[in-house]
């Protein structure tokens, strides 16, 4: 087994840990020496007590019919926004980092990808918008797809 098949592994399982019941990410952060630096699920924000996600089993972009990869600013925090965010908490440097994520990531998310100086993104290769893919392409960061 490859290093980034090990490391998806990692995402996949700590998708499960999301409490969103539309759906399931998770995103890990390996700095240059194949180190884990960070990690992140898809949820509400750390300690919320907000109804960003809704309540129980109702998540506000189902309610609202929004389309994956679209109107970020509804929902739970995305699983590379929390990574990030994660790293950025701890004071941990991202420049030269690749990162795992279990869905290919959203266009905002893309740009957060690409400003926080990540090198590679390696995804399961599933159907998803290819906004943020075609952003991290043309932006020079290398996208891999997994099986």
């Amino acid at each position: 087994m490859k290093w980034p098949e090990h490391w998806m592994k990692h995402a996949v399982l700590i998708a499960s840990m999301s409490p969103c019941p539309r759906g399931q990410v998770g995103a890990f952060i390996i700095d240059e020496n194949n180190n884990p630096i960070s990690a992140g699920f898809n949820g509400p924000p750390r300690k919320s007590e907000s109804n960003l996600c809704g309540s129980g089993n109702r998540c506000l972009r189902n309610c609202q019919s929004i389309e994956s990869g679209t109107r970020t600013e509804v929902g739970c925090h995305h699983a590379e926004q929390n990574a990030i965010s994660n790293a950025a908490r701890k004071g941990v440097r991202l420049e030269g980092a690749w990162m795992v994520v279990s869905v290919p990531p959203c266009l905002a998310c893309a740009k957060l990808i690409h400003h926080a100086g990540i090198k590679k993104v390696h995804v399961l290769d599933c159907v998803y918008s290819q906004d943020g893919i075609n952003y991290l392409s043309f932006n020079g960061v290398d996208v891999f797809f997994l099986n």
